[in-house]
C-alpha cells in the first residue's frame, strides 16, 4: 500500500480532533447579543440571531441545547453583561459545556478580553466555543484558523474603539443642540415620531406626573407618595414600558415592577418636566479607555426650552424646595449617631430572601434612649412596598452569626473527624495503579487513532494509483472511519475519567487545607464565609437555610471510600 506523509499535517489533525468532538455530546447554550448601536439594524435582532443559531444546530444530535443565553443594548466591549453572567454560571456548576455564537463580535469586541476568554477561561472548564460565520470551533485546533480569529478578534477590537470615537463624537454634538439621546423616552412623554431625538408628552401620563409633583409640594414623603401610586395600580415607568411592549434587561418582571425610592427621587429633580433636557449624566469612552461612570452634576449638559414641559414652572420650584429640605434634614441626621457601634455585612450577596431572591439588607436601629445600637437583617424589598412586595423577614446579625458559625464548625468537626479519611483517599489517588493505567491507555488510544487517520488519508492514493479499486477504497475507509469512531468515543471516556481524578487530588488538597487552618474556628470574618458558604436563605420566622460549600463534593469522597474499603475487604 501506498504511503503518504502526514508528518505536521495540520488538516489530518483537525479531522482527527473534529471526529473525537464530534461524536460527543455536548451540554450546549446558545448566545447573542445586540449592542445599542446596531439594535434593530440590518435585521440582527436578537431572535434572528437564536434562529440563526438554532439552524446551526438542527441535525446535529451531539449538541444538546441546555439554554438560549442573550443580551440586549450592552456593549461587545466587556463581560458584564446579565445574560452572559448567567451563561458562565452554568458553565461553572458544570451544566453548559459547549457555547455557540453567530461570530466573534456577538461573544465580545474587545481583543484581549475575548483572546483571555478563549485561550484560558475555555480549557479551563473543557468548554467548547463556535463561532459559525468566522468558521472557529475551539474543537478544531488548525493554525491558520486560529490567525483567522487573531485577526477577526483585533479588527473588532478597533472596530469598537473606532466606533466609540465616531458615537461620542456625534453623540457631544446632539447633546450640545439640545437633540434628546435616551433609548427611551422619559415617564410622561413620547418619542416624536417624526424626529426620533425630539420629546413630545405622553397624553396617557401627563395627569399622573402633575399628581407625582403635587403630593411632593405638600410635603409628602418618597416612600408614601410610592405607596399610594402602588396601591392605586398605577404602572411604574418600567411596568410602563413593558405593558407597551418595550421589553428591556431591567424591566422583565412587568406587572411586578413597582414604584421604589430611586425612580421616584430622579423623578422629581429631573428638568425634563419643565421643557429643559439635562444629559450626559453617565459617561464612558472606550477608545481613550474612560469606563462606564456616573458624572457629577456639574458635568451634565443642560440645554434649555428643547420640548414642550408638562409641569407648571412654580408647582416644579415648591417640588424642589420639598426636596431640598427633605435633604439638608436628612445631612444633618447623618451623622447624628456616629458615636454609637457600627458593623460589617460579611454575607453580602450570599444571604438572600427566599421569596423574592433580593439580596438581604443590614439595618441598624438606635434604641429609644439613643444609647444602643442594634443590627437587623431585614428583606428590603419588604421594607419598600410592604406586603405588596414580599412578607415581613427579620433576624438579628447575632443570630444569623451563631446560626452560621455553628453550621461551619460542624462542616470542620465532620472534616477533621474523616481527616484521616481524606488523607488515604489523597494518597491512593496519587500513587493509584490504575492513574498510570489511565495514563499509559490514552497515549497508546491516541497513538493508534494517528495510526488510523494516516492509513486512512493514504487510502486516496492507493485509489489514484491503482492499487485499489472504488470499491474496496470504501469498504477500507468505511472500516477505519468506524474503528477511528470507536476509539474516540473510548479516548473522551478516559480523559473524563482522568479530569475527575485530577479534580478529585485537588479537592483533597483544598480540604486538607481548611482542615488545618480552621480547625480551631471561633469567630467568623470575610475569609472564612468566603471559605465555606455557598448561599444563604432567609424565610419565614427567621429560619434560615445554609448551603456551604463542597458538601456534596465530601458526600461523594466518603461514599468512594467506603467502596475502595469494601474493595480491598474482598
Amino acid at each position: 500500500m501506498a504511503r503518504v506523509s502526514r508528518k505536521n499535517n495540520d488538516y489530518v489533525k483537525a479531522v482527527a480532533t473534529r471526529d473525537d468532538q464530534e461524536l460527543r455530546i455536548f451540554k450546549t447554550a446558545l448566545y447573542a447579543r445586540l449592542s445599542v448601536e446596531d439594535n434593530g439594524k440590518n435585521g440582527d435582532s436578537l431572535e434572528a440571531q437564536i434562529r440563526y443559531l438554532h439552524a446551526y444546530i438542527e441535525g446535529k444530535p451531539q449538541f444538546d441545547l441546555k439554554g438560549e443565553y442573550s443580551d440586549n443594548g450592552f456593549t461587545g466591549t466587556n463581560y458584564n453583561r446579565p445574560g452572559f453572567q448567567k451563561m458562565i454560571e452554568q458553565v461553572q456548576a458544570g451544566n453548559i459545556d459547549c457555547i455557540i455564537v453567530k461570530d466573534l463580535s456577538r461573544l465580545g469586541r474587545d481583543y484581549i478580553d475575548t483572546g483571555n476568554f478563549i485561550e484560558k477561561i475555555c480549557p479551563m472548564f473543557g468548554l467548547r466555543l463556535i463561532a459559525i460565520n468566522d468558521n472557529y470551533d475551539t474543537a478544531i485546533k488548525n493554525s491558520s484558523i486560529e490567525m483567522t480569529m487573531s485577526v477577526t478578534n483585533i479588527a473588532n477590537d478597533m472596530y469598537a474603539k473606532d466606533i466609540s470615537r465616531k458615537i461620542c463624537s456625534a453623540l457631544q454634538e446632539k447633546l450640545e443642540k439640545g437633540d434628546y439621546i435616551g433609548n427611551y423616552a422619559p415617564y410622561g412623554y413620547l418619542k416624536d415620531p417624526e424626529n426620533k431625538n425630539h420629546l413630545i408628552p405622553d397624553p396617557d401620563l401627563v395627569q399622573i406626573v402633575n399628581r407625582i409633583f403635587e403630593m411632593r409640594a405638600a410635603g409628602m414623603g418618597i416612600s408614601k407618595i410610592a405607596a399610594t401610586l402602588n396601591n392605586e395600580g398605577i404602572p411604574s415607568p418600567g411596568r410602563y414600558r413593558f405593558e407597551k411592549g418595550i421589553i428591556t434587561n431591567n424591566n422583565k418582571k412587568g406587572a411586578g415592577l413597582l414604584w421604589n425610592r430611586h425612580v421616584l427621587t430622579d423623578l422629581l429633580k429631573n428638568v425634563v418636566y419643565i421643557g429643559n433636557l439635562a444629559q450626559a449624566r453617565s459617561r464612558s469612552a472606550l477608545y481613550n479607555g474612560i469606563p462606564f461612570h456616573l458624572t457629577a452634576e456639574d458635568e451634565w449638559v443642560i440645554v434649555e426650552n428643547t420640548h414642550e414641559g408638562i409641569v407648571p414652572k412654580t408647582l416644579f420650584e415648591q417640588a424642589q424646595k420639598v426636596n431640598n429640605r427633605r435633604r439638608i434634614a436628612q445631612k444633618e441626621n447623618s451623622g447624628k449617631y456616629n458615636h454609637l457601634p457600627k458593623t460589617v455585612n460579611l454575607y453580602k450577596k450570599r444571604l438572600v430572601c427566599a421569596d423574592c431572591g433580593a439580596v438581604i439588607k443590614l439595618c441598624r436601629t438606635i434604641s429609644r434612649k439613643k444609647n444602643k445600637a442594634y443590627f437587623t437583617f431585614k428583606c428590603p424589598t419588604f421594607i419598600e412596598h410592604r406586603e405588596k412586595g414580599c412578607t415581613n423577614k427579620s433576624i438579628s446579625q447575632a443570630e444569623v452569626d451563631k446560626a452560621v458559625l455553628t453550621t461551619i464548625q460542624a462542616h470542620i468537626k465532620l472534616f477533621s473527624r474523616n481527616k484521616k479519611v481524606i488523607e488515604r483517599l489523597q494518597l491512593k489517588e496519587s500513587h493509584d495503579g490504575k492513574r498510570n493505567q489511565l495514563e499509559k491507555e490514552i497515549r497508546d488510544i491516541e497513538r493508534r487513532i494517528q495510526q488510523k487517520e494516516l492509513f486512512r488519508g493514504g487510502l486516496y492514493m492507493d485509489l489514484k494509483d491503482g492499487l485499489l479499486s472504488e470499491e474496496e477504497y470504501l469498504l477500507s475507509k468505511a472500516s477505519y472511519t468506524n474503528e477511528i469512531e470507536e476509539l474516540n468515543v473510548k479516548l473522551s471516556q478516559l480523559k473524563d475519567n482522568e479530569k475527575r481524578k485530577t479534580i478529585s487530588l485537588e479537592q483533597y488538597s483544598h480540604w486538607m487545607y481548611l482542615i488545618e487552618k480552621y480547625s480551631n474556628l471561633q469567630e467568623l470574618n470575610q475569609e472564612v464565609i468566603e471559605a465555606f458558604v455557598k448561599v444563604i436563605y432567609l424565610k419565614d420566622h427567621k429560619q434560615l437555610e445554609i448551603t456551604l460549600n463542597y458538601v456534596d463534593e465530601f458526600k461523594a469522597a466518603m461514599e468512594l471510600y467506603e467502596k475502595h474499603r469494601d474493595e480491598e475487604a474482598v
